[in-house]
């Protein structure tokens, strides 16, 4: 993250004035396609992880070394041995000399909504025995192929979008919650507080974020709450320089100044008339935060200094799957292509509220 593009959502995304109609942002945001596809795709995400154990067919940790390397839609046929319509399965196998082997005149039918092992989610909060779909038979479905392991890459994608979106939502809250307090306190308060912290930003923002997370992720060690507390500090000072420059445009209107001829102290008018008058460009960085830290996330899990294995983590997916792409690249342009598509979502809706805050609109 650059300070262009910081200084580009301030001013984009500036605090409304007090007397603009609260709803003619969501007015605009409802008239912009670009906004309902980026909502689309994130809620599309949303539902993989409120859902996984019921959408995703198999156990993501489940190997099966009969069936490695198997390419999407391995044995499966649109009709039956005697002419059924529907979608049947029939055994794969890949063996060292003789390659993938599909044994034809055996075929099992694809159902939908049928019972299997007993699971719970999210907390406990959700307990089933419910999937999606499922092989009336002894053999496995796996529209998006399987890994070096035998296991099931559409599992493994969707148990691994709640790792990402969780990944960007606490260093998000990591960024907002340390950079946005800093970043208004110091540029309210100014003298020898604002330019220490801005001196320590300054140091902060000539690391590259990336190289900077990695640094951190090298003295505290790997694992998924390492990668959450580097990337969220790494996103620190993004917001305390974007926070403060929107502090600095609004502490010098009438009503932050009424608010100090009153008597109240510093942090309660702060708190109460600068920093709510300072949302708008936060609004739109969390937003574009969000995508920054799941590349940021996937990057480092593509180093192997993230999440371990066998959690279905996309970027540990897609970094042990560039090993194979010769033999199956499936194995790596799924997750590749969920990043794509989750990052994207995140930068449309981005620059959709940049587009709808925007005061000058």
């Amino acid at each position: 993250m650059t300070d262009a593009t910081t200084d580009a959502t301030a001013g984009a995304a500036n605090a409304a004035p007090a007397g603009k109609p609260p709803a003619r942002w969501r007015k605009r945001l409802r008239r912009n396609p670009l906004a309902a596809l980026g909502f689309g795709i994130i809620g599309f995400f949303l539902i993989n992880v409120a859902f996984a154990p019921f959408l995703a067919p198999y156990d993501p940790a489940a190997q099966e070394l009969r069936t490695t390397y198997l390419p999407p839609g391995t044995g499966v046929s649109l009709g039956g041995p005697d002419g059924e319509f529907g979608l049947w399965v029939s055994p794969a196998t890949r063996s060292p000399i003789g390659g993938v082997s599909v044994d034809e005149g055996e075929a099992y039918p694809v159902q939908w909504f049928v019972r299997g092992e007993r699971y719970e989610w999210l907390g406990g909060t959700i307990t089933s025995d419910l999937k999606l779909f499922g092989v009336d038979g002894p053999v496995r479905f796996h529209l998006l192929g399987t890994d070096e392991q035998g296991r099931d890459v559409l599992s493994r994608l969707i148990h691994g979008a709640w790792i990402s979106l969780f990944i960007g939502l606490i260093s998000v809250s990591i960024g907002v919650g340390v950079g946005v307090p800093l970043g208004a306190i110091s540029g309210f308060l100014g003298g020898a507080f604002d330019i220490i912290v801005q001196r320590v930003v300054d140091v902060m923002l000539a690391f590259p974020g990336i190289l900077l997370a990695i640094v951190l992720v090298a003295t505290f060690g790997t694992g998924l709450a390492n990668v959450m507390i580097a990337v969220g500090i790494a996103s620190i000072p993004v917001y305390a320089r974007l926070v403060r420059g929107s502090v600095l445009s609004v502490k010098s209107r009438e009503y932050v100044e009424a608010a100090r001829a009153m008597g109240k102290g510093a942090m309660p008018t702060l708190f109460r008339h600068v920093v709510p008058n300072a949302l708008a460009p936060i609004i739109v960085q969390s937003s574009l935060q969000m995508a920054i830290a799941i590349l940021f996330a996937a990057g480092l899990g593509f180093l192997g200094l993230g999440a371990r294995p066998p959690q279905p983590e996309w970027g540990l997916m897609l970094a042990r799957g560039r090993e194979y792409l010769a033999v199956a690249p499936h194995v790596a342009t799924f997750p590749g292509l969920a990043i794509v598509l989750v990052v994207l979502g995140f930068n449309l809706v981005g620059d959709a509220l940049r587009d709808a805050l925007d005061p000058r609109g």
